[in-house]
């Protein structure tokens, strides 16, 4: 993912980064944290089938179809839908290069960015 990329880059400039096979043509969204349950809800209407996660907001409780993780736990992990809560509070330094560069690695369809600022 052409976003996820510069991330990574920034705390490892010699990483290898692989480039994806899978292209949707969606852009990446970036809106506020108070966007949450719109972003979902919509989502969840327009999709009859797909699991989608919320990444980084411990209070964020799964319901049917839509997960939550940390970064660390969503490694490996794919999803249709993945929202990012606040990335940059992932960590510091590669670790949290690294935590930031997976969570955004690990939409397959679609990819939201939630800041609280």
């Amino acid at each position: 993912m052409a976003e996820a990329e510069p991330v990574i880059r920034a705390a490892l400039p010699d990483a290898n980064v692989p480039t994806s096979i899978r292209s949707t043509g969606v852009p990446v969204v970036h809106e506020s944290v108070s966007e949450l349950d719109s972003i979902l809800d919509a989502w969840l209407a327009a999709h009859n089938e797909g699991i989608a996660c919320v990444i980084g907001d411990p209070m964020f409780q799964s319901r049917p179809r839509v997960r939550s993780l940390t970064p660390e736990l969503s490694k490996g992990l794919e999803f249709d839908l993945v929202v990012l809560i606040d990335p940059e509070t992932f960590g510091t330094g590669i670790e949290g290069a690294v935590d930031r560069y997976v969570a955004m690695t690990r939409a397959t369809q679609r990819l939201v960015i939630l800041t609280s600022s």
